[in-house]
């Protein structure tokens, strides 16, 4: 029996080693039988145990793993809808600017039209009057920056701006280091000849209007609309040609009024 001793630990589930020792020692005497009879006793519900512990530890696994599933799957629907939102509103955000820029084009067209019927298209010259006053400040490389109706926004002291939208100017007038300084969101000090032939000095800037991107005449220009009250209107169409002042090529502007917006009187 000295194979048989020292596994006190050993059961068969329901008796212990020793009370299944004595269970086989009394009918016989034989080590051998009384292993096989052993084996026999302990062996099922052992190998019953052992399925039951893994079929339990299977069961366990497959509740964490659905959890984990069910987790993943409430989480990946999060981030779906997340993600669907974001499309939404990107895909809202394009169809706004969209519009925008349909509208632009569509009044861009517009007023071209305008411009043609009213002979402004091509856009006349620069009256002579305008081309002696940058004469007499050292002024040269005149251009024509943009021909535009006066909107009512254009004329309220109160907002103090004139706009040029990008997409309606005809020539390039600003230096690079200008160009870089008014994308920097900074200013720029600009000589202003105004309608009625006073000079100022007034600031350009660069603003996101809507979804467009204008340059800003502002600093002094609600005294620019003080002093030419009574020839800026609504509706009434002018130019804002630039210029350089040497020796140092200062920007400058001269904002002309072509026609009323009132009477439709061309300016000579």
């Amino acid at each position: 029996m000295s194979e048989l001793k020292g596994k006190e630990q050993v059961d068969d589930g329901d008796r212990s080693w020793l009370e299944l020792l004595n269970s086989v020692e009394a009918p016989t005497s034989s080590e051998s039988e009384k292993l096989q009879k052993l084996t026999q006793m302990i062996l099922p519900k052992f190998v019953a145990r052992l399925v039951t512990e893994m079929e339990n530890k299977m069961m366990v696994e497959k509740e964490s793993l659905k959890s984990c599933h069910e987790a993943g799957v409430e989480e990946g629907k999060q981030d779906y809808l997340i993600g669907k939102q974001k499309k939404r509103k990107s895909s809202d955000g394009r169809k706004k600017k969209q519009k925008t820029n349909n509208i632009n084009n569509h009044r861009k067209r517009q007023d071209l039209e305008k411009f043609m019927e009213l002979g402004l298209e091509p856009p006349p010259d620069m009256p002579q009057v305008f081309k002696d006053c940058i004469k007499d400040l050292g002024g040269s490389e005149i251009k024509l920056i943009i021909q535009k109706f006066l909107q009512v926004t254009n004329l309220r002291s109160q907002q103090n701006r004139l706009s040029m939208s990008l997409k309606q100017i005809r020539s390039t007038f600003l230096h690079e280091d200008e160009e870089g300084m008014l994308n920097a969101k900074r200013q720029m000090a600009v000589t202003f000849i105004e309608p009625c032939l006073s000079v100022s000095t007034v600031n350009l800037a660069k603003w996101n209007i809507g979804s467009s991107l204008s340059y800003i005449i502002n600093g002094d220009y609600s005294k620019v609309l003080k002093n030419n009250r009574d020839s800026l209107k609504p509706n009434a169409v002018v130019q804002i040609w630039s210029f350089r002042v040497q020796p140092n090529s200062q920007l400058g502007f001269a904002l002309i009024k072509v026609i009323d917006g009132e009477d439709g009187h061309v300016i000579d």
